[in-house]
This record gives structure tokens, C-alpha cells and sequence, in this order.
């Protein structure tokens, strides 16, 4: 259809406009048009004023719950910072000795030369502080020649080194890089963990020495996640020769679960005691290692020179009381 000729057949009935309605329309429209600018109506204002309120009040809302600009929660410590140990020991008079590797609790708990019998009182417990810089280039000591309990000696270098321990940074990447299966959980911790070359180290079994390596992560981290806690759990009970945990409690009353190794004791000094791991019966937190005698002795049986014990007797428990990072050496998480 031509749409010139609908229109035309639509407007065929509309009237001829009125020349007076014409006029009077024209002459409202250039009194409009020539007024000299003035307010503009109230609704204007109205919806102007709205406008405004609607862009502050969202501005405003924008700036108090915009989030804190912080480290990711992943961020790794800064190097300079500290780990700070607390650990209590409770030994028994035994005439005993601990040899524990750098900053843990782990090692050779051996025997003295003794020809008197373990007395079954406990010693007074005995308590030690440290501080490890996070890089392993630093280890810290309260200085008791001074009544300030934050004065500390402060000793520099790679001191992780010859503990032959990796480094509190290196110990939470390991960590953190741990796969939730435990047999490749336990790889990675072969591969990267620093051998220890300890003598009484060389008589122990591929699944002692893990065990050592395992405590040594546990005891050189300054956190360990919970998801990590309970894949090292199980990598402690799938060590050859794990036997049960046995329950019981450490140096401060807390409940814990101790997990060693069956197997035959090595009967040499450094080697008489078996090593255990205290975890939290719940979480598997670390809380600690606890030493009990792997063999029956009696001073002068077979050339031994170590005071009298019956096998299973529990010769020490370092029980770790605190772990946290601080700023510098000398403050306490």
C-alpha cells in the first residue's frame, strides 16, 4: 500500500485546524521561549535533590564497607621475624641426657654412667625459650646475666645448617606443599627434609629415621594448618612397624595420643630410649615428644654403664608450651 496515500485517507475526516487556536497556541509558545531563564520547576529540584542523595549515600556506603587493603591470607612471614619456642621438660632422676637436634625437641635421650637404680620421683621440670629467625639466619637465647626476661643473646648465621634442619620458612613451605595422600606426602618429605648424619642416626631403620624427619617438620614449623596436621597423622601411622598410639598426657595435662615405632631397640647409648610423637588426640596438633627406654638394663649387665631400667619406663617428656611469630627476638607469643 502507499503509505502517502493512507495517511491522506486517514486525516480526510479531520477538521481544518482553527486560525484562532493556531494563534493563541503560537503566541504561549514564544512567551516560553523568549522568558529569560529562571529557576527550574520545583519537580526538577525534586528529582535533582533525589539524584544527588542516591549518588552520596552510595558513595558513602561504598567507602565504609570497602574491605581493608591486607596481605593475601597465604602471604608468607617476613624474613626478619621470629619464631618463638616455649617447651617444658620433665625427666626423671635418672642420670640422664638429651641431645636434641636445633630447635626442636627431637634427638637421642641417653642414659649416664650411673650405678644407682631411676628413682621414681620426677625431677623438678625445667623450662626453655628460643628464638629462630624465620630465615634460619639467627638463633636467640634469654641472657640470664640480667633481671629483664626480654634481654636475649642473639647469635647470627646459618645456624640451621648445622643443626641440619631446615629453616622455620623452608619448614612451612614443605608444609604447605604436603599432598593429602600420605605415601606421597611422606616422598616429598624424604626429598626435601635435611638428612641428619647424628651418629646414633646411622643404626636406626629407614621407618626411625622418617619418624625423626616427620617430629623435626612438626617441631620446626611456626604453624601447622589443620587440613596438614591430619595428612601428617597419616603419615605417621603408615610407617613401617607404627604401633598403636598410646594415651596419655603430656608435662601440662593435656590429653595426647603418643606414636612411636615397634621394632628392636639399639643397644647402644644414644639408641637405649625410643622416641614418640605427642599429638593432640582431636586435631593431631603437635604438643611434643616423649622418650621411653626401648630396653631392659641394669648397670653392669653386659658392659653397660647406664643406671637400671625396666623397658617402657618413660625417661622424658618435652611438652612444646607455645609456638608463635613475633616481631624480634626477646617478645613471647
Amino acid at each position: 500500500m502507499d503509505e502517502i496515500s493512507a495517511v491522506r485517507k486517514l486525516r480526510a475526516d479531520v477538521p481544518v485546524p482553527d486560525p484562532a487556536r493556531l494563534a493563541s497556541a503560537r503566541r504561549r509558545l514564544m512567551d516560553e521561549v523568549s522568558a529569560a531563564p529562571g529557576r527550574p520547576p520545583a519537580w526538577r529540584l525534586k528529582v535533582v535533590t533525589a539524584c544527588v542523595a542516591v549518588v552520596a549515600t552510595a558513595l558513602v556506603s561504598t567507602l565504609l564497607l570497602r574491605p581493608e587493603r591486607t596481605a593475601p591470607a597465604d602471604a608468607a612471614p617476613r624474613a626478619d621475624r621470629w619464631v618463638y619456642q616455649k617447651v617444658r621438660w620433665d625427666t626423671r632422676w635418672c642420670g640422664t641426657g638429651t641431645l636434641a637436634h636445633g630447635y626442636s625437641e627431637v634427638g637421642s635421650f641417653s642414659l649416664g654412667s650411673s650405678a644407682r637404680p631411676c628413682r621414681g620421683k620426677s625431677a623438678e621440670p625445667a623450662y626453655q625459650e628460643r628464638w629462630i629467625r624465620y630465615d634460619g639466619g639467627a638463633l636467640a637465647t634469654p641472657d640470664d646475666s640480667t633481671d629483664d626476661p626480654d634481654d636475649v643473646d642473639v647469635w647470627k648465621g646459618s645456624f640451621q645448617d648445622g643443626w641440619e634442619m631446615l629453616a622455620p620458612g623452608e619448614t612451612d613451605a614443605l608444609i604447605a606443599a604436603l599432598p593429602a595422600d600420605p605415601q606421597g606426602a611422606l616422598r616429598l618429605i624424604r626429598a626435601r627434609s635435611v638428612p641428619t648424619h647424628q651418629a646414633y642416626t646411622l643404626r636406626l631403620s629407614r621407618a626411625e629415621r622418617d619418624l625423626v624427619d616427620v617430629a623435626e617438620l612438626l617441631s620446626g614449623a611456626s604453624e601447622v594448618p589443620p587440613d596438614k596436621a591430619r595428612t601428617i597423622h597419616g603419615v605417621i601411622t603408615a610407617l613401617d612397624d607404627a604401633k598403636a598410639p598410646v594415651r596419655t598426657t603430656d608435662g601440662l595435662g593435656r590429653r595426647v595420643l603418643a606414636f612411636g615405632l615397634g621394632g628392636a631397640a639399639h643397644d647402644d647409648p644414644g639408641a637405649r630410649s625410643r622416641m614418640q610423637v605427642l599429638l593432640d588426640p582431636d586435631t593431631f596438633a603437635y604438643r611434643g615428644i616423649r622418650y621411653v627406654a626401648g630396653l631392659d638394663r641394669a648397670a653392669g649387665d653386659d658392659g653397660s654403664t647406664g643406671p637400671s631400667v625396666p623397658e617402657g619406663t618413660v625417661l622424658a617428656v618435652a611438652s612444646r608450651v607455645t609456638t608463635g611469630l613475633v616481631d624480634r627476638a626477646g617478645r613471647r607469643a
